[in-house]
């Protein structure tokens, strides 16, 4: 009897599991669909027409310090963001990161949409982030942090 019990509640803490994963899944992809992608292509455009955008890379400094994005500032990425935002909130932000699915950046545009007040129409994450645009050759440049 008493190994039918502990069977059950393995089971239960199984199930339970389970649906912790598929609600965090879920609550996430939420967040990531409600902001809005630009390709490289896209953006290298806005850039060459001299679009009135602000480029965020929110890498670590170190890494942002090695390269990033032509006239990119460095606004790092952080579980909670915290004190005052030197981000404008009247003017196209574009966000990146070198992570496998833009999550870094998607996090911190979400913050900034949910807790900040920040238009998403304003805000948008570079679809292969870091290593899709300089995959592609496009303007990168090295040096001392920006921004934040």
């Amino acid at each position: 009897m008493k190994e039918s019990i502990k069977h059950a509640v393995l089971l239960l803490a199984l199930f339970l599991s389970i649906l912790l994963v598929i609600f965090a899944v879920s609550i996430s992809l939420a967040s990531s669909a409600a902001v809005q992608h630009i390709s490289a292509e896209e953006l290298k455009k806005l850039i060459e027409s001299k679009g009135n955008i602000l480029i965020v890379d929110v890498q670590p400094k170190v890494a942002y310090e090695m390269g990033h994005i032509k006239g990119a500032i460095n606004f790092p990425w952080a579980k909670e963001i915290k004190g005052m935002i030197k981000l404008p909130k009247n003017k196209p932000l574009i966000f990146y990161c070198d992570c496998t699915h833009e999550e870094d950046s998607i996090d911190v545009a979400t913050q900034l949409i949910e807790r900040f007040g920040y238009d998403s129409n304003n805000i948008k994450v570079l679809t292969g982030g870091w290593s899709g645009w300089a995959k592609l050759g496009y303007a990168t440049e090295k040096g001392k942090v920006r921004g934040k």
